[in-house]
């Protein structure tokens, strides 16, 4: 059985076993293939090592973690239950080695490398002025922006293929990854919009009948706004929505809605700028859209890294134009 673990000051990385310490990389790899190919033989062979020597990898690993991991029968081998978590966070570490490589053949030649992940809106409201911020702060770094829906960019994040995500901070879908930390930057109001043409458009408010009867343009079921705008209506003891047009994207049902005429919600600030004018108004009615408050998100052993703490800042001073307070 492993040894005790002793406790550790707030902050500071957890004591481990003394036998993790003879754990090397390649046990971790070798569990993940096992997982993936389901043979100590055939795993070996994509390590490049003899299958007795496989065998000793799963020894180690055993010993550390106390556990049985993998069962071996003359069919293959299987991961034990005790094992899927393992494996899970081992690939995270393996990804981990990989980006902690590729940051310091960068910081050699001067650079370094953030992965950030956001949502479609936020690359275009916010995403300008944080990547202004960020090259007079980090000139050398390059900047790997993805686009994604929430729950995507989480399983990203989680998984160490991005170091940061901009995005609703939705606490139940945060809260499935428990290594992972949001810093909240606030609020940003939504409202409902009436594309120009529309029955809607200048009045000065709406009943409830008037803008459940659309027609709508809004995302598809599985995104996040489409459940503001369908737990809105819920709440209000009506049937969901069925929207006349759906897409993805805040601008592009923005777009849609001034030119065909069509109703859609859309965050305040946008609605602000020259380019909505007399194209799109606010349909002040009884059906209220309730967002989250944005975050950036981390995982949480990686927050001490010097680039995130920079990116952070920036990305706080660049959200304090486009939300209210949380």
């Amino acid at each position: 059985m492993p040894a005790s673990r002793t406790a550790s000051a707030p902050g500071t990385p957890p004591s481990l076993p003394a036998a993790f310490g003879r754990l090397r990389l390649r046990h971790l790899q070798l569990l993940d293939a096992l997982e993936r190919l389901g043979s100590l033989r055939r795993a070996a062979v994509e390590l490049g090592i003899a299958q007795p020597a496989a065998v000793v990898l799963v020894d180690d690993l055993e010993h550390a973690f106390g556990v049985r991991l993998v069962k071996r029968a003359r069919t293959g081998a299987t991961l034990t239950p005790a094992a899927h978590g393992v494996v899970a966070r081992a690939r995270v570490a393996i990804e981990e080695m990989g980006q902690a490589r590729d940051a310091a053949v960068r910081a050699a030649s001067g650079g370094g490398r953030l992965r950030l992940g956001a949502s479609p809106y936020l690359i275009s409201a916010l995403l300008p002025q944080l990547l202004a911020a960020l090259r007079e702060q980090l000139p050398g770094t390059v900047v790997d922006v993805r686009e994604g829906t929430l729950d995507t960019l989480v399983d990203e994040l989680a998984a160490g293929r991005l170091d940061a995500l901009l995005g609703s901070a939705d606490r139940a879908l945060l809260a499935r990854a428990v290594d992972l930390e949001a810093d909240f930057l606030g609020v940003e109001p939504m409202s409902v919009v009436a594309g120009k043409g529309h029955a809607l458009q200048g009045r000065p408010r709406a009943t409830l009948d008037a803008v459940l009867a659309g027609p709508w343009v809004l995302p598809h079921a599985s995104s996040h706004i489409r459940t503001l705008v369908d737990t809105a209506v819920f709440d209000l003891g009506r049937p969901p929505l069925v929207p006349a047009v759906e897409c993805r994207g805040i601008l592009n049902m923005m777009g849609i809605a001034a030119s065909a005429g069509l109703l859609t919600v859309a965050p305040r600030t946008e609605l602000a700028r020259p380019a909505w004018r007399r194209r799109l108004a606010v349909v002040e009615s009884p059906l209220r859209i309730s967002p989250p408050p944005y975050a950036i998100v981390t995982r949480r052993h990686a927050r001490a890294l010097p680039q995130l703490a920079v990116l952070r800042e920036c990305v706080k001073a660049a959200a304090r134009e486009l939300v209210a307070p949380g």
